[in-house]
């Protein structure tokens, strides 16, 4: 189920509905109302696309400029609050879905609806198993190369540089990745906190990686995500036992970790 609002209204819908929607640009935090029907998805991936997520509310204030915002539309449209329990194997959130046709349009699993099958026949579509018959299984192998880069650059010119010459700054959204991290790392002369792609929104005060996904399983010093107004604005990562997570200055100088897809 995913979140729409009109007014004071906030209503929980079925995703595959066509709304209109609301998206936000991160640096001055605008938000935009945007006047196409969409399903939350589709519009979830939009908004990535062409801004920078789906809008999000936090606190009174930002209610009030979402309200604003859509001060002109006659019906709900979606915000960035999605209510779902379907994930991947390794802990991954599943924005992106793909359910066969065969279900229909508006189809969305229902309870005792677990796991999922690829139907080879529909390249592509992920579709439900049938009385729990035994399948072929796809595993995936480790599909990502770490690289320490030893010059030290503020955060935007990391991810700059990384972009330019590998894939982006590094990611870490399971205690998997970070099982990887130290057995890579273990032992390295690199001291201090390295730039991983983890930043803030600095309206809405939430924290994202480089590629706008919302961050899920986290790993903070103090087992305490940063919060606003006290909190520096991007994401490093320490270089030693437990490899926690802090927040630092964007504009201080770091070395950083890039990672390229194989």
């Amino acid at each position: 189920m995913c979140a729409a609002i009109l007014k004071d209204n906030t209503t929980w819908e079925n995703c595959t509905e066509q709304k209109y929607f609301m998206c936000y640009r991160k640096g001055p935090g605008e938000s935009f109302l945007i006047e196409q029907n969409m399903t939350w998805y589709k519009a979830q991936s939009y908004c990535r696309k062409n801004y920078t997520d789906l809008v999000s509310i936090r606190n009174e204030g930002q209610k009030e400029e979402v309200k604003n915002k859509g001060m002109n539309s006659t019906t709900p449209y979606w915000i960035g609050l999605l209510y779902d329990d379907w994930e991947w194997s390794d802990g991954g959130r599943s924005a992106y879905r793909d359910w066969s046709t065969e279900y229909g349009p508006n189809y969305y699993p229902q309870a005792g609806d677990n796991h999922t099958v690829l139907n080879l026949l529909q390249i592509g579509i992920l579709t439900l198993p049938e009385n729990n018959e035994a399948d072929d299984t796809l595993c995936s192998e480790g599909s990502v190369r770490i690289h320490i880069i030893s010059e030290i650059m503020s955060w935007e010119q990391a991810l700059g540089y990384c972009k330019n010459n590998y894939h982006g700054l590094l990611r870490i959204e399971t205690a998997e990745d970070l099982g990887v991290i130290k057995q890579k790392f273990n032992g390295t002369y690199f001291t201090g906190p390295l730039w991983v792609g983890l930043r803030q929104s600095r309206l809405f005060g939430f924290w994202v990686w480089s590629n706008g996904l919302p961050v899920g399983w986290s790993n903070w010093e103090g087992d305490r995500q940063p919060e606003q107004p006290l909190s520096n604005h991007c994401g490093a990562m320490a270089m030693e036992e437990g490899y926690k997570w802090s927040d630092q200055d964007c504009l201080s100088k770091r070395f950083f970790i890039c990672e390229e897809e194989l």
